[in-house]
């Protein structure tokens, strides 16, 4: 992969999500909205939202469609919650919501990519390194952006939920109704074409900086 690109889709990504516990740390909270203590939902959305929100912001890459996804997605859940299958993880459930969502926004929306201005990370730029490591890292961080905005929504959803979400092929695969093999085949694909396309815009200059 082209310098310091991995590198980046490592920093955009958040915590892997744990194996499945033996017991899912949500389910209580579940089980409380089921038998009508409306209030948990609050408890449950301020569990999971932060993760919902950066999820649909780089499906989306935009930040007020990341706030209709993420509200829309709550909605749905709400709706829905009594068909969740006790014993299964509930944030895996809630990512396959939160994709679909995505994707039915960015059908509507067309295939435009969002402005990168509109791309910064929700945590801002907390990475201690020099001036010029810093410079030449959020050139790539924003060459990254671009390339991932620009990917075709299949692709790049595999590359969101493998790369920057660290759900696993299979988990991936269930969450996007797919096989494992055709997630391993869009994220190599997709990674290839970040590759490509950082490749192409951090040529050296003739003085020998990019």
């Amino acid at each position: 992969m082209f310098p310091g690109t991995q590198a980046v889709l490592m920093e955009e990504g958040l915590s892997p999500l744990p194996e499945a516990p033996a017991a899912d740390p949500l389910e209580h909270l579940v089980r409380r909205i089921r038998s009508g203590e409306v209030e948990a939902f609050e408890d449950l959305m301020a569990r999971t939202e932060g993760r919902i929100l950066a999820l649909a912001w780089r499906m989306l890459g935009d930040r007020h469609l990341a706030e209709d996804a993420a509200q829309e997605t709550y909605l749905r859940v709400f709706r829905s919650l009594n068909s969740f299958r006790l014993g299964e993880r509930f944030e895996a459930w809630l990512i396959r919501i939160a994709v679909n969502v995505c994707c039915d926004l960015a059908r509507k929306r067309g295939p435009a990519p969002a402005p990168v201005e509109s791309l910064e990370t929700l945590e801002g730029d907390a990475v201690p390194m020099g001036a010029e490591e810093a410079v030449l890292f959020h050139q790539r961080r924003t060459l990254v952006r671009q390339a991932v905005a620009a990917l075709p929504p299949a692709e790049r959803a595999a590359l969101v939920l493998r790369d920057l979400e660290g759900l696993s092929t299979e988990e991936a695969a269930r969450i996007l109704g797919v096989r494992p093999v055709t997630v391993r085949s869009q994220a190599a694909s997709a990674r290839a074409k970040v590759q490509a396309f950082c490749a192409r815009r951090m040529k050296p200059t003739p003085g020998g900086r990019p």
